[in-house]
Formats: structure tokens, C-alpha cells, sequence
């Protein structure tokens, strides 16, 4: 299995991606992390006003179950009591609800952060890697089929630049002139950085589309 080009110019260019891609996709998930670390280090306030809002509700309960024992007025006074440790213990849920909010929206945030930099990195290197893999495996598997060259030229009139398929290639092609159809299946390896075959190699300049596509 050859994962990469045959020309050192491709080859180069898949070899730098190769390096480039794995990096990118690990700065970036260490980048959504710290997003999220970052966010989640903000429920300090929430978190404060919980445990103090529920010591708070806690203490004004006790006192009023102690109040709440004094003859005549004590059960009026811990009436009131308790309902300012209900009011307190509201806010403790309040600041919970915060706290947990936030914790939350640094999760999605730093996970979406990962995401998108993890589908990027599949569209930017993943596929076209793949996408080339598959078209050189593929001109690599017919390179003994007696009709490659056939085969080679079909798939440049598909994928070459207009500009490298014109000049009378196409009118040749259409009507069999098998330098026409040597040139296109040239194009074709130019494209995908596949060095020729000993004999499909071009016998002067002319017949050569060139290798600057590589």
C-alpha cells in the first residue's frame, strides 16, 4: 500500500498535510478543553452563593425550631424565620441552577470548538488524502491492463483542468489517435503525481503534457 505520490514535489505537499493535520486537530482539542475549563472556572460567584444562601437557610431553620419553643410569641417569630429560610434557600438553588448552567455552555461550547476544527481538518485533509489514495490506487491497479491507457485518458477528460485537455486532444481522443490518448493518460498521473510507465513515457516535448500539475 503507497499512501503518498511518486513525484517529490506531490509527495512532499501530502507529507507536509500529513504532519500539519494531526497537529491541527490536537492544538484544536486542547483549545476546545481549555474553552471549557475556561468556562467553567467562572461558576465561582454561583457557586459562592450557594453554599452561603443554603448555610444561611440552614441556620435561620435551627433557629427557628429553637424559637419556635419560647411560650406566646416565639412561634409567630419563627414563622418569620422560616420564611426567610425558605427565600434563602431559593437563592442557594439559584445560584445550583447558575453554576450548573455554566458548567453546561462550557461543555457545548469547548465540544462545538472541537467539533468544527475536527470536520474541517476531515474536509480540508481527511478527504482529499482519501480521494487521492482511491484515483492513484486505481491508476496503479491498471497499469497492466492492456487497455490502460484507454482508461487513464477517460478518467483525464473527467478530472483534468480544461486548459491541459485542450489543443486537440479531445477531437484526437474522440477519433482514437492513440497520441492523443498517451497524452491524456499522462495528464491523468500528472494530476495524481504518478510517475509514467517505461513505456507510456513521452518520446519528445511535444507529445509530454508536462508535469507542472504535480
Amino acid at each position: 500500500m503507497r499512501f503518498y505520490a511518486d513525484r517529490p514535489q506531490r509527495r512532499r505537499r501530502q507529507v507536509i498535510a500529513d504532519v500539519l493535520g494531526p497537529l491541527w486537530c490536537a492544538g484544536m482539542i486542547a483549545g476546545g478543553l481549555a474553552i471549557r475549563h475556561s468556562i467553567r472556572s467562572r461558576t465561582s460567584p454561583a457557586t459562592f452563593l450557594e453554599t452561603s444562601a443554603g448555610a444561611l437557610a440552614d441556620a435561620l431553620a435551627e433557629t427557628a425550631d429553637s424559637i419556635a419553643r419560647v411560650p406566646l410569641a416565639g412561634e409567630a417569630l419563627a414563622e418569620s424565620l422560616r420564611r426567610a429560610a425558605d427565600a434563602a434557600g431559593r437563592m442557594s438553588a439559584s445560584g445550583a441552577s447558575t453554576a450548573a448552567s455554566i458548567e453546561r455552555a462550557g461543555d457545548v461550547i469547548g465540544l462545538v470548538v472541537i467539533v468544527l476544527a475536527l470536520a474541517a481538518a476531515a474536509y480540508v485533509w481527511v478527504r482529499p488524502r482519501v480521494l487521492w489514495y482511491r484515483a492513484a490506487s486505481d491508476a496503479r491497479a491498471v497499469a497492466a491492463f492492456p487497455d490502460r491507457d484507454d482508461l487513464l485518458s477517460a478518467r483525464a477528460l473527467a478530472t483534468a483542468r480544461l486548459p491541459r485537455i485542450g489543443g486537440g486532444l479531445v477531437a484526437g481522443w474522440r477519433s482514437g489517435d492513440s497520441s492523443a490518448v498517451r497524452a491524456l493518460a499522462r495528464a491523468e498521473l500528472d494530476r495524481l503525481g504518478l510517475d509514467y510507465p517505461p513505456d507510456l513515457s513521452p518520446e519528445g516535448h511535444g507529445a509530454s503534457t508536462g508535469r507542472s500539475a504535480s
